[in-house]
This record gives C-alpha cells, structure tokens and sequence, in this order.
C-alpha cells in the first residue's frame, strides 16, 4: 500500500495504526486520510486495496488487486448531500428557488397530502415527513428518468411536515426535481456550474469533484451480481441514484481525500465564497429548533442539522465534535469540518466492498476523528 507521511510524528503514528488496524480487522479493504488543524495539511495517507474482490465478491489473487493510493476516487455517496444543499441555496440567492415557499408551487407533480405546505427548507433539513428511501428503481426497472422522477414525487408523507427529523434521499431528490424545474437545467449540469466550477476556481484540489469520474482511478464498492452490475466501480452504488441517470441529490458525486478536503477548507474558512452572507449562516446554524419547535425533543435525531449539514453528531464526529458540522455516507466516506477547533477531516473508505454488510464505520470516524482533536488541542497550546 502506498502512504504518504503525515505531517506530525506522533499523530501520524497514531492515525495509522487506528486505519492499518481497520483495513487489517475488515472494516475496510481500503482507505485515503487527510486533515487540516489551522490550516496545515496533513496526508493524504493511502491504506489497502481499491479493488479486492472480483464481480462475484470473490477475493482476487494478490497480484490482481489495485492498491489504494492518494489520488484513488471515491464514491461519496450521502456527502454528496452537502453539495446539493449548496446547489439548491446558491439557487436561493439567484432567486430562482425560495427557501419557504411550498415546493408544490414550483413542481405541480409534488402530490399526495399534506404537501402542500412542504418547503425546501424542510427538504434540505430532513423535516419534510419524506420516508427515508423510494423504491420505485425496483418497481419500475425498465422505466425512464422521467416517469421515475414522477413516481418519486409522487411519494406520501410519513409524517406531517414540520414535526419530526426524518433522514430522507427522497427529500434530497426532490430538491433535484425542483432545481431542475425551477432553473429549466440537468442536474449534472446545474451542479457543475453554479457550485463545481465555483470550487475549481478557488482550489484547483476541487477539479476531482465529479459526477462523471474514470472508472479505472475509482475505488470499487458492493458486488451486484444479482443486479447484473458485478463489482460496482466508477458508477453509483447507491440504486436510487443509480436509477436517476447516476447524477443525483442524495448521492452520485466522486471524488479524492485532497478535493474533499479543499472543499471542506472552503466550508471551514470561506462560505461566503459560495453563498451570500445571510444564506451562509442559515447553511451552517441548527435549524431543528426553529423548524420542530415543540417537536423537537420528541421528533429531533439528537444531534443538530443545517441546512444541509449534520452538527454535532457524537458517535461519528468524535467526543469533542460538539461544534463539528459535516456528512458521512454510506459507502464509508466522511467529512467533517469543526470552526471552533479549526480542523476539517476527511476519511474515504469503501467499507461495502464486496458487500454493505460486513462492516460498521462509527468507531473508527470516531477514532480517527478524536485524535485529529487531540492534535489540535497539543497545537494550541504549544
């Protein structure tokens, strides 16, 4: 495995053997490390293998294998979440979408009850009553993105809007229907032009921020061989998204540790670059009290949420990530980014590989994540 050298000694020891013990115990074939503490990088670091099992999750030989190195891409999977936040609220300050009025006024094809009083805050903040997955890429196999999209609108709420925390690709796909419909724009397209283009032009890390990466620098994820689609490698895994033409809200984006890193840096130090002022606060504050009110207690997931962004979420973000805010997906990729301790942290695995079951990534984003804090604490007081 290629690893490139951190930059503090004793963290780099430390680090390592939290991932080379992951990649060794099979939490991980493989994985890519990097952060930043007050603005000094440190790795990326490459662990493992990017590919280590064939089409029909069977361990290929060592000589068949490609190693994780630091330029190996990454399907993001829900960090993708973050950029769609951005994408929807770059589109607020156009005024092409507004952040309170019903969703049903711009995307007529939004139905069933209780809808109606739906908004994109709502969407962007897991409150809309949206069930957490839509299974319509199983129902409707042969059918195009347009009749899918329509099915996915036509979702029934689980809940009333407002009064609950409910996490939902649903609700993060919609906010793709209503972005394209508003703004008359692919998806794709819409992204890379008002938000990855933007990201190039302030670091050119970010260029690795696609939906359309090579697949031969990709790390594989999951072995479908029951979905025809063998080991999955440079296309989504996660189905839905698959379905939706592979450039979608709740997932899609690829990228290297460095790129998510550059972009966490952005977040970190310069949302302003992105969003205007007013927005970037919205983006970045809790908005659960406001939204669930009197629900909140009975209704919220125990941990804050932006618009678009989780805050303070323990079991991931480490012990003392009260004030981090930041995405994990389900493939095994994370981001956080903490103000108060300036840090951001990127940790890209792809713990499906070969499949989603054999893993759980908590403990070790959270190993990972406390000692880059306890670096960050010896820093500030040297």
């Amino acid at each position: 495995m290629g690893i490139h050298t951190l930059s503090s000694p004793e963290i780099d020891a430390d680090l390592r053997r939290i991932v080379e013990t992951a990649v060794h115990s099979r939490v991980t074939p493989s994985a890519v490390l990097a952060y930043s503490v007050r603005g000094t990088q440190a790795g990326p670091a490459a662990f493992g293998d990017a590919v280590a099992y064939d089409d029909d999750a069977a361990p290929l030989p060592a000589g068949q294998r490609v190693p994780a190195t630091t330029d190996t891409v990454y399907d993001l999977a829900s960090v993708t979440k973050i950029f769609t936040a951005v994408t929807a609220l770059r589109l607020v300050d156009d005024g092409v979408l507004a952040l309170d009025e019903p969703v049903r006024q711009v995307l007529p094809g939004f139905t069933g009850e209780g809808k109606a009083l739906v908004t994109l805050r709502h969407l962007l903040t897991h409150t809309s009553g949206l069930p957490g997955v839509w299974e319509g890429w199983q129902r409707m196999p042969s059918a195009g993105r347009g009749d899918l999209l329509e099915d996915l609108l036509a979702t029934p709420l689980a809940a009333p809007a407002g009064t609950a925390f409910n996490y939902s690709c649903v609700g993060f796909n919609t906010v793709l229907a209503l972005a394209e419909t508003a703004a008359g724009t692919s998806w794709a397209d819409l992204v890379d032009r008002i938000v990855l283009q933007r990201l190039r032009a302030l670091d050119a890390r970010t260029a690795t921020l696609t939906y359309s990466p090579d697949a031969a620098a990709c790390a594989a994820t999951e072995c479908q061989p029951e979905l025809g689609r063998g080991a999955v490698r440079g296309v989504v895994h996660d189905e839905s998204a698959c379905a939706l033409g592979g450039s979608a809200g709740n997932a899609g984006l690829f990228g290297t540790a460095e790129g998510l890193l550059a972009f966490g840096e952005i977040l970190r130090t310069d949302t302003a670059s992105l969003l205007s002022d007013p927005l970037a606060q919205e983006f970045w504050s809790d908005q659960l009290p406001w939204v669930l009110g009197d629900n909140l207690e009975q209704g919220g997931p125990g941990y804050g949420h932006g618009l678009g962004l989780r805050i303070g979420q323990l079991d991931w973000m480490g012990s003392s990530g009260i004030s981090a805010r930041g995405h994990n997906g389900f493939t095994g990729t994370s981001l956080l980014v903490d103000r108060d301790a300036s840090l951001t942290v990127v940790l890209l695995t792809n713990r499906v590989h070969p499949s989603r079951t054999l893993s759980e990534m908590a403990p070790l984003r959270s190993a990972v994540a406390d000692t880059v804090y306890a670096a960050a604490a010896v820093g500030a007081e040297a």
